[in-house]
């Protein structure tokens, strides 16, 4: 009679010696001392007795096994010894790590931005790898996934999130190109995320501003370049020598989040200060080493800038928050806000539409730089209303 899976699960392994239960056709399951219980399927193969290992149960079920064995059979008919196409199938196999080579070499290096590629291999490099690197691309399923994902959300639960991004387009581009069916990384629920609120007002902003003045000429045209120009801090820190213009920067899109050229245009007061503290001679305008390197020390920076200014609990990327709500809260078109912050206008008409606006957005950044440096008090948070339009 054929075995069925209860009754290998209603069979007592022996502590004294291995048990073997038969299905029929020379296929066997053997239950060892310790209760490992394993299929195979023994074969003759020109007059010599062979044995091949087909798998553990319950991992690979009755059905599976006699599915198995009977494939061994046919290849035996044809004069294939089943053991040498099981060890060329094997040798054909690859690991998740070796996939994700091709992965790297076929779309990261290619089809993303750098800073994207760089974030995506650091991520390999520390989460995914060491973990799912040496697995085979198709023994890993969804829970291999979540595990991982569990794993990383203890101590950041943003970056699992952005983990399982990553690896469901990567699962996505192993199932268009065959080496897996299914995707183990859908379906899977995502971190909760909590959106950062937190807008600096304009007496804060103010207040930070004055106290980059006691900074050195480095730190501080970093801090009043993120103010004057509403850009990311990434943009400012790495800003070159050869991305200044007389009136604006123009700054290539592999060093722009959109992936896209943009003009950033300069008030009187931002070229003023460039002139002034920036590293004109080496290559990074912004810089503690005289150009050689771009400046770096953000933590020590933030800390420094509370103390000084007594403003706390924000980062440097509220400094785009805090301009983008002042201005819309003084009547600029959100519009116009956008492109002060180089987001990339993915509207039909921004399909059509090429103007990148660069006076009208000069005018209100030199507007802005009023308002930021006016010595009036509180009463200078009225000091510019766009309220009818910039023109």
């Amino acid at each position: 009679m054929p075995l069925t899976d209860s009754q290998i699960k209603a069979t007592k392994h022996n502590p004294e010696r291995r048990v073997t239960l038969t299905d029929g056709h020379e296929l066997q399951l053997r239950i060892s001392q310790t209760d490992k219980r394993s299929w195979s399927f023994q074969y003759r193969f020109h007059g010599v007795m062979k044995k091949l290992t087909i798998g553990a149960w319950p991992s690979v079920k009755c059905r599976d096994a006699r599915q198995i064995a009977s494939e061994a059979r046919n290849l035996i008919a044809k004069g294939i010894d089943p053991q040498v196409e099981k060890r060329k199938a094997k040798e054909e196999k690859q690991t998740l790590a070796d996939v994700w080579l091709l992965y790297d070499q076929m779309h990261i290096a290619s089809a993303v931005k750098v800073k994207t590629a760089r974030d995506y291999r650091r991520n390999a490099e520390r989460d995914i790898l060491p973990v799912l690197g040496r697995f085979l691309i198709e023994e890993i399923d969804r829970i291999h996934v979540v595990r991982l994902l569990d794993r990383i959300a203890k101590r950041a639960p943003i970056l699992a999130n952005r983990t399982q991004s990553l690896l469901h387009h990567f699962f996505g581009w192993c199932v268009g190109r065959g080496h897996i069916i299914n995707n183990p990384a859908m379906g899977i629920p995502r971190q909760p995320e909590q959106r950062r609120g937190r807008v600096l007002s304009v007496a804060e902003m103010r207040n930070i501003y004055a106290a980059a003045s006691h900074l050195s000429a480095g730190n501080r045209l970093l801090v009043e370049l993120l103010f004057l120009t509403a850009q990311r801090v990434g943009v400012i820190a790495k800003l070159t020598n050869d991305e200044i213009h007389s009136d604006h920067l123009e700054i290539a899109g592999a060093r722009n989040k959109s992936g896209e050229r943009i003009l950033v245009p300069l008030s009187e007061i931002a070229h003023a200060q460039i002139k002034e503290l920036g590293c004109l001679d080496g290559p990074y305008v912004v810089s503690t080493t005289n150009g050689e390197k771009p400046i770096s020390g953000f933590s020590k920076l933030k800390q420094r800038l509370d103390e000084l200014s007594g403003v706390t609990d924000w980062r440097f990327h509220d400094i785009r928050r805090g301009i983008a709500t002042h201005l819309e809260d003084n009547g600029l078109d959100r519009f116009y806000i956008e492109r002060l912050l180089t987001h990339k206008d993915r509207s039909v008409t921004g399909i059509y539409a090429r103007s990148n606006h660069i006076n009208l957005r000069r005018k209100i950044l030199q507007q802005w730089a009023s308002v930021l440096t006016s010595k009036d008090g509180t009463g200078a948070d009225n000091v510019v209303s766009f309220t009818g339009g910039v023109a």
